[in-house]
């Protein structure tokens, strides 16, 4: 987490600017901590005909899923767990978060928002990473490995989180996907109970020769399911080119 595009949202203000701050730290924490240690340069993208395309390593594509386009800053307060908290807060509150939601849009190689406000983040990270450290996934992964990459990741997030708002975080599943385009996807959902509600993550990770891309997804308060359909598609539309 070493540079202010990635640190976590504080400081806003008093009152419900602070509690924004600390609650809406956690989406950043998971993005942030799942892929890179800090901020690389601004990638080069572009979406064309109904695909995003990463143009410089690793090059990778994928179909905008239906009912979904690329987030801009303007679209934070429209986040399914930012609704109720942007409705709360001051206009000095707002201003600050609007700021510190700009710095965030720099840190990933994109953002999509679903129609009803659900999040898929992307970054990527050229080169050997990711939080799969073990052996070819081909092989898949034992009981003592999953337990091992869930530790890791779940010590990682609660130590970044804010010390007074430290998650409560449940693992779902673990498991290696073998029937996408790009073989041996590793898939993690999880559950972080947080202040504002409980928020259920998924997480994609695409491992090709010349790096690892991250998909991070999270619903909205009233439907955990609600965006999944969409990066079902992402998924089965990733590339690496």
């Amino acid at each position: 987490m070493g540079c202010a595009a990635c640190r976590q949202l504080e400081g806003l203000g008093e009152g419900e600017g602070v509690k924004l701050g600390r609650n809406w730290a956690l989406t950043v924490v998971v993005l942030t901590t799942l892929t890179l240690p800090g901020c690389a340069p601004l990638p080069k993208v572009e979406y064309w005909d109904g695909f995003f395309r990463h143009l410089h390593p690793p090059k990778y594509m994928f179909q905008v899923p239906d009912g979904w386009r690329p987030v801009t800053t303007s679209d934070y307060p429209l986040l399914g767990f930012n609704r109720r908290l942007f409705q709360r807060l001051d206009e000095a509150g707002r201003t600050a978060a609007m700021q510190r939601a700009e710095l965030e849009m720099q840190s990933g190689d994109t953002g999509l928002i679903s129609s009803r406000g659900a999040w898929i983040q992307v970054r990527s990270q050229s080169g050997p990473g990711g939080w799969y450290t073990f052996k070819d996934l081909r092989f898949g992964l034992s009981d003592r490995e999953k337990q091992a990459i869930w530790q890791r990741l779940a010590a990682s997030l609660i130590q970044a989180a804010p010390p007074a708002e430290k998650p409560n975080l449940t693992l779902e599943s673990l498991d290696v996907v073998e029937d996408y385009d790009v073989r041996n996807v590793l898939r993690l959902r999880f559950t972080a109970d947080v202040p504002r509600g409980s928020m259920h993550w998924t997480i994609l990770e695409f491992y090709g020769s010349s790096g690892v891309v991250t998909v991070a997804h999270v619903g909205i308060p009233e439907d955990r399911e609600e965006g999944l359909a969409g990066l079902e598609v992402l998924a089965r539309t990733f590339r690496f080119f």
